[in-house]
């Protein structure tokens, strides 16, 4: 397109694009690089990448970005089995997308804060919260994200002596996973059911 062609609407578009693209080549860089880090398990090289995109969204006002950021630090949290900082990342993580209407985000991070206080041993509390996803889930018709949720409410019942009920979540997971099609999904579901009988009484 030649210069004299370019309206005055265009000419802003193409001036607000070279602004933005910038953080977003960034991010999707450091976002590159933290997973490399996690895949040589370079815990803290990971989290100060993921640091770094979290001070870009935060300087940008992204709050979708912002919710993805935090999820991403508290998975290396998770990882390293530092439930308390993963709990303490994964609250405001939530907040901010319960306040923007991200269901999608909000079911994800409540399960992954179910995680969190099943690590502290906090069973309870993580099935309560594993409840709050499930229903966020159910009501979106995310047949997948069930799946995860109740495959997550088998392994404390597990945890807790009842194989039977854990059995039945497990099984109910797996349907709703092969309905979704999600192949890995189903394999995960599989071994879980293989090694219930490694749980403790």
């Amino acid at each position: 397109m030649s210069e004299e062609n370019v309206t005055v609407e265009e000419a802003g578009n193409i001036v607000e694009q070279e602004i933005l693209d910038p953080r977003a080549a960034q991010v999707e860089a450091l976002n590159k690089q933290a997973r490399e880090h996690l895949a040589a398990n370079e815990w803290e090289a990971a989290l100060e990448a993921y640091r770094q995109v979290l001070a870009l969204q935060e300087e940008a006002g992204d709050i979708a970005g912002k919710a993805e950021a935090l999820n991403n630090i508290a998975s290396v949290y998770l990882a390293r089995k530092e439930w308390t900082q993963a709990l303490e990342t994964l609250e405001p993580a939530r907040a901010l997308l319960h306040e923007a209407g991200d269901q999608e985000g909000e079911a994800t991070t409540l399960n992954n804060i179910g995680s969190a206080y099943n690590g502290l041993g906090n069973w309870t509390q993580a099935a309560t919260v594993y409840e709050e996803a499930l229903a966020i889930r159910e009501a979106q018709g995310d047949l997948e994200g069930q799946a995860k949720t109740i495959r997550n409410l088998a392994i404390i019942y597990a945890q807790h002596g009842n194989r039977g009920k854990a059995k039945s979540f497990l099984n109910k997971a797996m349907q709703l996973a092969k309905k979704a099609n999600s192949r890995e999904l189903v394999g995960i579901i599989r071994t879980t059911l293989s090694q219930l009988p490694k749980f403790r009484r």
